[in-house]
């Protein structure tokens, strides 16, 4: 039971990490820096916890070197993450945000399972599993088309920021596989995650010198806008990268004592649920959305898939 609670923790900080990263990225400008920061917090909490419980900061990157340039991907995959929560979040909304990534994270997971991909456990397409994605696929279809109501001067989802997600969906799913390897290869859950986050340091920064090269503080920064004029930046802005670590060690707690499968279902079940809350309630400033019916049920059927794809 305990593991359980564990797994829906770490949905419910996945989606509430997506929500203070866009809140921050309000008041910094820039979804890269945002990201960036998010890596710093991360980074220094994983290197405290290493010398405090070994007494020094030692990482085995010798044992990762051996492996093919995929063993890298986990981190590159962690800045597309956090890069497109922030800038599809608030366009489609927490629950539909969580809800398109989800599809594409279960549609990538069948995919890199059925071709053993990144060095997992290969296990092919059933019809069960086949079931399972139409499932999801229908769930994802009654939550996103549903209409505007009248006078809202919305138009839906807009189809350019659900491919973004989707794609963010993909990100996620790659970096679970590559990162689950890391993990084997270095031994130690703290110390993978850390080199991950090294990773994604470094790539953001390579993306930040980039655009600033090509496109100068035009390529970084958001046109400042009057709403977001008298905002500051407040502490809990910058906690998303403990969120970020409450993810990756929930589902590391987690999954060894109820398999992966259950583990992700939790975690779908605390995505969804917060992104429902949030739409619902406008935490952190997120605009607010109606809970109905139709989403709730979409929810239903897309956790129902999810349990049939992984049984």
């Amino acid at each position: 039971m305990l593991a359980v609670i564990i797994g829906i923790i770490a949905g419910i900080a996945s989606t509430v990490q997506a929500s203070v990263n866009t809140e921050a990225r309000k008041v910094i400008r820039s979804p890269f820096i945002t990201a960036g920061i998010n890596f710093t917090v991360a980074w220094l909490c994983l290197a405290a916890f290493i010398i405090f419980t070994e007494h020094r900061f030692y990482i085995p990157l010798q044992a990762a070197a051996q492996y093919p340039p995929w063993i890298w991907l986990g981190g590159v995959c962690a800045i597309i993450i956090v890069t497109l929560n922030i800038v599809c979040l608030p366009k489609l909304g927490a629950a539909g945000n969580v809800m398109i990534l989800n599809f594409g994270q279960i549609m990538t997971g069948l995919v890199i399972d059925h071709f053993a991909l990144f060095g997992s456990e290969e296990t092919r397409m059933t019809w069960m599993r086949l079931a399972g994605a139409v499932l999801v696929l229908i769930g994802l279809v009654l939550v996103t088309n549903e209409k505007a109501p009248e006078g809202s001067g919305r138009r839906g989802v807009p189809l350019f920021y659900a491919a973004l997600a989707f794609a963010d969906g993909v990100a996620c799913s790659t970096q679970i596989a590559v990162n689950g390897t890391l993990r084997t290869v270095i031994g130690s859950v703290s110390k993978a995650t850390i080199i991950s986050m090294s990773v994604a340091f470094i790539s953001t920064l390579t993306v930040i010198t980039v655009l600033t090269l090509v496109k100068g503080r035009n390529g970084i920064f958001d046109e400042p806008s009057e709403e977001n004029a008298n905002m500051k930046l407040k502490p809990w802005m910058l906690s998303g990268g403990l969120f970020a670590l409450t993810v990756v060690s929930g589902n590391a707690a987690a999954a060894p004592v109820i398999g992966t499968g259950l583990a992700t279902i939790m975690n779908l079940i605390g995505m969804m649920a917060a992104g429902l809350v949030i739409d619902a309630t406008g935490f952190l400033g997120i605009e607010k959305k109606p809970v109905t019916f139709r989403k709730i049920a979409g929810m239903l059927l897309m956790l129902a898939g999810t349990a049939l794809i992984s049984l």
